[in-house]
C-alpha cells in the first residue's frame, strides 16, 4: 500500500511541476539556452535535496553512472522540446503526449524484457489511453510543429522510464534511488554548464520569480522521480506507469480548467477515459 501511495503522490507532483516549466517558458523563451538554463538550476535544486535525504552519503557504480549520464541527456532534451511544446499546446494536450509516453515504453519493457504479466485489464488500460490520445490531437497546418515537439516529448518521457526500470532492476551493482537522483543531475549541471560556457560563453544567473520556477520545478520532479524509483523496485513497470498516466492526465486536465485554459469536451471525454484506464489497471 505505501508503494502505491507513492505513486498517487508523484503523480499530483509531476501535474504541479509543467506550472513552473511554463511560466519559466513564458519569461525566458524556448529556445535552447533558456532549456539549458532551466535544466542546470533545476538539477542544482534536486541534488541539494537529495543530499539532504541521503544524509550526504552517496555511493557509486559505474553502471549506475552509465544510467544516470543517458537519463541525464533524456531528461536535457525532454526540457528543450517540453520548452517548445508550451510555446504552442496547452497544458492538457502536452500532458497527454508526455505522460502516454512514459506509460508505454516503461510499460511494453516490462512486459517484453521482465516477463510482466500482460493481462485483461493492462491491455484494456492501454487502448483507453491511446483513445485519449487521439481525442487531443488537432489537425491543421497550424499544428504540425506542435505535433512534432509532443511525440519527441513522448519518447524522452518514456526514455525516463525505461532507464529507471533497467537501473532498478539490475543485477549489475547499483547505487540507491536517492544516489541515482544525485548522479544524473550532477551529470545535467555538468552538460548544461559546459554547453553554456561553450556556445554562450557564460552561464547566466536566474534571478527574481525565475528562481521560484525552477526551484518549484525541482522539488516536484526530484521527489516525484523519487518515489516513483522507490515504488518501482517493487511494483511492475506495467502498472506503476500506466497509472502516473492516467492521473496525471486527470490532473492536468483539473489545473487547465481552473487556470481558465480554453478546453473543448473532447479534453474532458479524453480525461474521463484516463480516470476510468486508471481504475482498470489499479483492479
Amino acid at each position: 500500500m505505501i508503494n502505491y501511495a507513492l505513486v498517487i503522490t508523484a503523480t499530483v507532483l509531476f501535474s504541479l511541476q509543467f506550472l513552473f516549466n511554463q511560466r519559466f517558458q513564458q519569461s525566458n523563451g524556448t529556445d535552447l539556452k533558456a532549456s539549458l538554463v532551466f535544466s542546470l538550476y533545476k538539477s542544482i535544486v534536486i541534488i541539494v535535496i537529495m543530499l539532504f535525504i541521503a544524509g550526504f552519503r552517496v555511493g557509486f557504480t559505474w553502471f549506475s553512472l552509465l544510467m544516470a549520464t543517458v537519463y541525464s541527456v533524456s531528461g536535457i532534451l525532454m526540457s528543450y522540446y517540453s520548452l517548445k511544446a508550451f510555446s504552442v499546446a496547452n497544458l492538457s494536450v502536452f500532458s497527454v503526449f508526455s505522460m502516454l509516453g512514459g506509460m508505454l515504453l516503461p510499460f511494453l519493457l516490462g512486459v517484453i524484457f521482465y516477463g510482466e504479466p500482460l493481462t485483461v485489464f493492462k491491455v484494456i488500460c492501454c487502448i483507453l489511453i491511446v483513445g485519449a490520445v487521439l481525442l487531443n490531437v488537432k489537425t491543421g497546418k497550424q499544428n504540425r510543429k506542435g505535433l512534432f515537439y509532443c511525440f519527441a516529448v513522448f519518447f524522452l518521457n518514456g526514455m525516463a522510464g525505461v532507464i529507471s526500470k533497467i537501473h532498478q532492476s539490475a543485477k549489475l551493482p547499483h547505487v540507491d534511488s536517492t544516489g541515482f537522483m544525485i548522479w544524473s543531475s550532477i551529470v545535467t549541471v555538468v552538460i548544461c554548464a559546459v554547453w553554456l560556457l561553450v556556445g554562450y560563453k557564460k552561464i547566466p544567473l536566474v534571478k527574481g520569480k525565475d528562481i521560484f520556477f525552477v526551484s518549484g520545478y525541482g522539488v516536484f520532479n526530484g521527489v516525484g522521480n523519487l518515489f516513483l524509483l522507490i515504488a518501482l523496485s517493487v511494483l511492475p513497470a506495467s502498472i506503476q506507469y500506466p497509472l502516473v498516466t492516467g492521473g496525471v492526465m486527470v490532473c492536468a486536465t483539473v489545473i487547465s480548467a481552473v487556470r481558465k485554459e480554453k478546453l473543448k469536451l473532447k479534453d474532458y471525454v479524453a480525461t474521463g477515459i484516463a480516470l476510468l484506464a486508471s481504475i482498470f489497471i489499479a483492479i
